[in-house]
């Protein structure tokens, strides 16, 4: 009973009155406390916020990653031969498959049913396409035309048709020839109308077909049609059903346009066609990433390599597996690869701004209890315990605390409607938030009527004060050791763990840690720096540096505000410095992806060149292709790929745009100086070119070769070959030399134009809407990759995280001042009674605040600087800039300057705030009193 008794009485003694004194205390404190409601609720508000909007910008990222990839991101399942496996009977002869359009269309629509779920959601209905192999078609008796017949559908068939016949009618079947007899195979075809009007193909002609075929069939016109969606999935890979293609340049051939079949006519091209060789059925499962999420990447992408590799589940009734060909992985790589570097710098920036609120809490905890002290003391003297102290302090912070993170939540909301993300960082900053105060107010009433003394003997004195000493030194080293550990490690293996895939957020405060460091070591370094100055300027005779050096080797030891004052810096000059980088590397990757101002990418020959090279304003005009994997030197075993340049205008264009130009590129067309065709080869190949001669395989025969030099930048082209190996080196040769030395053909595949009017030229040229040709802009490209979401949104961000921390460096200032003025307006006060004016007590505060100041910006920087030089790698900033090298650091003094800024003007403002409240004292009351 006794004890029950004694539990009840300290229970009350506890908890009597809590919530009348903090009720009390928050009307007294409210300016404080609402500080520290807003800091807390935008703190909340960025911890919740920035993930979700990093995720969201993630998301159409990826969406339009795959738009751009184009319908190579298609997944298409290919089956060698015609629709139902044979079409070859018992005795020999072909068979007509009536059914061939419903085989195709209920196959299309099992592979949809096999699909891994993963595919299926981001991949729409069916297109289905039964061609045949390149055949050719006499219009007259000089042109011949390149054509192909081909089937194409979606899986609704009829009841969804593709076309429009504008002339004639759509094809139907056609009656066999008598068995026994020479009469060739008839088959109807469409024509789009946009192709007959160029050729002058009418409906009702007869077009000879030449190829792998039966009887030399007959393709008949039987209508032209019009696309009714030219933009529809059908018609994505098959341009020559919409239009004429031009042939390559070494075809003899007019064009290239393809015949449309109907479901009525696939049997008789069947029949025409070798079908068991060379036609090909193919089911194209389109692209469609409307509702394709970021976090969705990494499944889509093993699904698709899985299926690549393993297209068993899309095996069909008739027992065929077909190949599978797609880009998808590849783009879910690629864009895994940029959201990982999104992740690894959002971790940096989330991780800093909640670290910076959350010390910006402490801080206005700490000047909350500042302003209690006396209260604090008094009751701690009168008996009240140190729980009754922390439970007072919780009842009062715990609910505004509370108040705070949902407005801050609903703030996050409102941004991001049904965002992502995780509440770890939220809810971690909102528990410093609401234990802050009761903490601060703990350690100070517990210092405070302990019983605890200091020996009074000298040598036990000293032992006691040096293990307090050890045991500082031990914590702040443990906390060096712990910074260089994150940083070896983060510059060994990158911001996420290679187990989970996730982002370590250890290793994402690196740049928290190194700060935290650096404030130790100059919280060791400047009290000593600034007694000895305040030793030298006791030699001086004015009082401001004497009093100022004085007092601010004591505020300097604060390491809460100069911590704070440091990660803010440092960040800030981070996120400046990481802006400013991406910055220039997208316009270093742009000059590397498109090489000039403009790059021309298809089917093209000399004579374009010649006439881009006449046209206004045009500085430059380079072509260039590749002639694929050849042998370097006979039987060596060495491959290497040919590069064939217009090597003196190239290196006037690499010139033009500040690129590294190699050694002899701009004379390698005259560089002979004896026998052999003069080349740079890479430093891969330069062992190669002593043990054996030199030599490459050119039109009929071996070419010899003469090195002049190395290709360390050798221009990296699409190869011909069909082959996917990688070569051994790149052998660089000017492009008319070869030819001549070789008679290979060197029509170019690539073309730069270089000069403020080389738009305006491809455009008058009549090559910008080129069938078969594809232009890029330097200026289109570099605003494409600028305005991605991904891009754009992460400068946004950095940016927007720069300013945020600003904000937090000249909160944490402002409330540094606060904190300290009670002592230093005892002093100043004392110095007043002796006849010391308002502008020398300014000078005095600034004095002794300036060298925190100061010193947190030069720790700020240093970190801020070193962090992206040290973690360029692993912050993966070249998968931002597009760079296909080592994006390398950009260092501008711009957000030096503005972290300084920011921390001057809040030191001035709170200085001049600060002296106007002192005008306010009253010098009799100060002396009485002896402080406030």
């Amino acid at each position: 009973m006794a004890t029950r008794s004694r539990t009840t009485s300290r229970w009350r003694a506890t908890t009597g009155d809590a919530v009348l004194v903090a009720r009390r205390r928050s009307v007294q404190d409210a300016g404080l406390l609402t500080l520290a409601a807003v800091v807390l609720a935008v703190t909340v508000l960025i911890a919740l916020a920035v993930p979700s909007v990093v995720l969201q910008m993630a998301d159409e990222g990826v969406r339009r990653s795959v738009l751009d990839a184009g319908p190579s991101a298609d997944v298409v399942a290919v089956l060698g031969g015609a629709p139902g496996g044979r079409s070859i009977g018992m005795d020999g002869r072909p068979v007509r498959v009536e059914n061939a359009s419903v085989l195709v269309s209920n196959a299309a629509r099992d592979m949809r049913i096999s699909l891994p779920p993963e595919l299926q959601a981001v991949t729409g209905p069916p297109v289905t396409a039964v061609q045949s192999p390149p055949l050719t078609a006499r219009i007259d008796d000089e042109d011949v035309l390149a054509t192909r017949l081909l089937h194409v559908a979606t899986t609704t068939g009829r009841e969804d048709p593709v076309v429009r016949w504008v002339d004639g009618v759509e094809p139907s079947a056609s009656v066999e020839p008598t068995v026994g007899t020479a009469e060739p195979y008839l088959v109807q075809v469409g024509i789009s109308a946009a192709a007959a009007d160029r050729l002058g193909l009418t409906v009702g002609q007869r077009l000879e077909l030449t190829g792998p075929t039966r009887r030399s069939p007959l393709a008949v016109v039987s209508g032209l049609y019009e696309p009714l969606d030219p933009e529809s999935p059908v018609w994505s890979t098959y341009p020559d059903l919409l239009d004429q293609v031009p042939a390559p340049a070494a075809a003899a051939a007019v064009g290239r346009v393809a015949m449309l079949l109907s479901d009525e006519s696939l049997p008789d091209m069947m029949l025409a066609i070798e079908a068991d060789r060379s036609v090909s059925t193919s089911t194209r499962f389109p692209a469609e990433p409307t509702d394709l999420l970021a976090t969705d990447i990494a499944a889509i992408e093993r699904a698709t390599a899985q299926l690549i590799v393993v297209p068993l589940p899309l095996t069909g009734s008739d027992g065929r597996t077909p190949a599978v060909q797609t880009t998808l992985d590849a783009v879910m790589r690629t864009a895994d690869e940029r959201l990982t570097a999104a992740t690894a710098q959002t971790s940096v920036l989330l991780v800093g701004l909640a670290v910076a609120g959350a010390l910006a809490l402490v801080l206005a905890a700490r000047l909350l209890v500042v302003r209690r002290e006396t209260f604090l003391l008094a009751e701690r003297a009168r008996g009240a315990s140190i729980a009754s102290v922390a439970l007072r302090a919780l009842v009062e912070t715990v609910p505004l605390a509370a108040a705070a993170t949902v407005v801050g939540a609903l703030g996050a909301w409102l941004i991001v409607p049904g965002g992502r993300g995780t509440w770890v960082v939220a809810a971690v900053i909102v528990v410093v938030a609401a234990l802050a105060p009761a903490v601060a107010a703990s350690v100070v009433v517990a210092g405070a009527w302990t019983g605890r003394r200091l020996p009074a003997n000298r040598a036990d004195r000293e032992r006691v004060l040096g293990r307090r000493r050890v045991r500082r030194l031990t914590a702040e080293l443990t906390l060096v050791a712990v910074a260089a550990a994150a940083l070896v490690s983060v510059r060994s293996r990158g911001l996420l763990q290679t187990a989970t895939g996730s982002v370590d957020l250890l290793l994402a405060a690196t740049p928290v840690l190194l700060a935290a460091a650096a404030t130790v070591l100059v919280a060791r370094i400047l009290p000593p720096t600034l007694r000895a100055l305040s030793r030298r300027s006791s030699r001086g005779r004015g009082i401001v540096p004497i009093v100022a050096t004085a007092r601010a080797s004591r505020t300097a030891g604060t390491r809460v505000p100069l911590l704070t004052l440091t990660i803010s810096v440092a960040l800030v000059v981070f996120c400046g410095t990481t802006a400013v980088t991406v910055q220039r590397g997208q316009d270093v990757a742009a000059d590397i992806v498109v090489g000039a101002d403009v790059r021309l990418q298809g089917v093209l020959d000399d004579a374009d060149i010649d006439a881009l090279r006449e046209m206004p304003d045009v500085t430059a005009v380079a072509g260039a292709t590749t002639l694929g994997e050849r042998t370097f030197g006979r039987d060596s075993g060495v491959k290497a790929r040919l590069v064939l340049v217009d090597a003196a205008e190239l290196a006037q264009i690499l010139e033009a745009h500040d690129r590294p130009v190699d050694p002899g590129l701009a004379t390698l067309a005259t560089a002979a100086t004896g026998g052999g065709t003069p080349v740079l080869i890479t430093p891969s190949l330069q062992r190669t070119a002593t043990l054996v001669r030199p030599e490459v395989m050119g039109s009929d025969e071996f070419v010899d070769l003469q090195v002049v030099g190395t290709a360390e930048h050798p221009p990296v082209l699409p190869s011909t070959s069909s082959t996917a190996t990688v070569p051994d080196g790149y052998v660089v040769v000017d492009r008319e030399t070869f030819a001549a030395a070789s008679g290979a053909d060197t029509a170019p595949s690539t073309v730069w134009v270089d000069g403020p009017g080389a738009a305006a030229a491809v455009r008058d040229a009549g090559l910008a809407d080129a069938p078969g040709v594809t232009v890029v802009t330097r200026v289109d490209w570099l605003d494409t990759w600028r305005t991605s979401p991904l891009n754009a949104g992460l400068m946004v961000l950095l940016v927007a995280t720069g300013v945020l921390l600003a904000g937090y460096a000249a909160l944490a200032l402002v409330l540094t001042v606060v904190a300290t003025s009670r002592e230093r307006g005892r002093t100043l006060s004392a110095l007043r009674t002796l006849g010391l004016d308002a502008r020398t007590a300014r000078a005095m505060t600034f004095g002794e605040l300036a060298p925190l100041a100061l010193a947190a910006v030069l720790a700020g920087t240093v970190i801020g600087i070193g962090v992206p030089w040290l973690l360029t790698g692993a912050l993966g900033l070249d998968l931002l800039t597009g760079d296909p090298g080592a994006t390398a650091l950009q260092v501008t003094w711009i957000p030096v300057v503005g972290a300084a800024a920011v921390v001057l003007v809040a030191l001035l403002a709170a200085v001049a705030v600060e002296s106007a409240v002192r005008k306010k004292d009253r010098l009799g009351e100060v002396l009485r009193v002896g402080e406030r």
